[in-house]
């Protein structure tokens, strides 16, 4: 009997590591002082433009990285409509995705394998940042993010644009969009090849990504 709730227990304590939040935030903007006589910001602000936004992005990337986790940057801002509805349908706190749901569905067996405890503890840091402000437009000028957003055929970075880091190795890939016009047509699906690019899981043809027409 006690081999048996010694089992069972064990079988719940990794069943609840893969029922946590996928997401966790890399930072909190309560340890961070607004600019002096900045009242852009309302109260909750998911994109702070009185915050430094290099002091909040090099903040996440420490954090990320004692973590061991990649790091998420959303570019975006308050007034967005496109930025609101992604954080509805992938980062609400009422209903987080969980690791388990990204895991189990959106990664192929190879690549669960190749995760420290088969990714039942993976998560990903983020951070947001207000690309409308002139310090957070300037940060993604200076980061790269600009470039590839003209690349793509816009003047600026467009919201919510969504770019990932890996701490430490200086490597930095953004929103997946390929040559031919497509792109994934799910963002988990978008979250799994920019973890390809940065060397968290490998590559694996066998897995199936359904993919759209870039807008």
């Amino acid at each position: 009997m006690l081999a048996a709730s010694l089992m069972m227990s064990a079988c719940s304590g990794a069943t609840n590591s893969s029922d946590k939040p996928l997401f966790v935030s890399a930072i909190d903007y309560d340890d961070f002082t607004p600019a002096a006589g900045c009242t852009l910001d309302v109260a909750d602000a998911t994109y702070r433009a009185c915050l430094d936004p290099r002091a909040l992005y090099a903040a996440a990337v420490e954090s990320a990285e004692a973590a061991d986790n990649p790091l998420m940057v959303v570019w975006g801002f308050e007034e967005c409509p496109y930025c609101m509805k992604f954080k509805a349908e992938e980062m609400n706190p009422e209903s987080p995705r969980t690791i388990a749901d990204f895991v189990t569905n959106t990664l192929s067996e190879s690549q669960r394998a190749s995760l420290p405890n088969s990714g039942k503890d993976f998560q990903i840091s983020y951070v947001h940042i207000h690309v409308r402000a002139e310090d957070g437009a300037s940060l993604a000028e200076a980061l790269g993010v600009t470039d590839i957003a003209r690349d793509r055929g816009w003047h600026r970075v467009w919201s919510p644009f969504v770019s990932f880091t890996r701490p430490g190795s200086n490597t930095f890939v953004a929103q997946t969009q390929f040559e031919q016009g497509e792109k994934p047509c799910n963002y988990v699906d978008d979250f799994a090849i920019s973890l390809e690019q940065l060397g968290y899981i490998p590559a694996d043809d066998s897995k199936v990504r359904e993919m759209c027409a870039a807008a």
